[in-house]
């Protein structure tokens, strides 16, 4: 395999088409990797499709499996107080009237942070610059 002579515009005199720039190994290596990237899209198309397949599989066996299994307490449940069920007893004011829960509030703060009061000092100093 003869590799063909790069020319120069300048050397040959004429001008030449941008393609004739570009180095026969570049092109070939552009062509490799869109090839590869090709092939690559491809087989993880391949097996998204295969792994969908079989949760397609196991989901429909689990259906048949599924249909049989009962939790526990639930032939139990009336159906009409759903809190009841899940073992929940709802609280109504008066039985909760009794333990009020007082939560501590801080008292008002009226104290001035000494960092910014005006200093003293500094108002004479304006007052002696007028």
């Amino acid at each position: 395999m003869t590799r063909p002579e790069i020319r120069s515009p300048a050397a040959s005199g004429q001008a030449s088409a941008p393609a004739d720039a570009v180095p026969v190994h570049d092109t070939m290596r552009r062509l490799q990797i869109g090839i590869a990237g090709v092939v690559t899209v491809l087989l993880l198309v391949g097996l998204a499709g295969v792994i969908g397949d079989r949760a397609r599989e196991n989901a429909a066996k689990d259906v048949a499996t599924a249909t049989a299994v009962r939790l526990p307490g639930a032939e139990a449940g009336s159906g009409s107080a759903p809190l009841e069920d899940l073992g929940v007893q709802p609280v109504s004011k008066e039985d909760n009237a009794g333990a009020a829960i007082k939560v501590p509030q801080a008292p008002p703060s009226v104290a001035t942070v000494p960092d910014l009061e005006p200093d003293p000092e500094l108002a004479r100093a304006r007052q002696s610059k007028r």
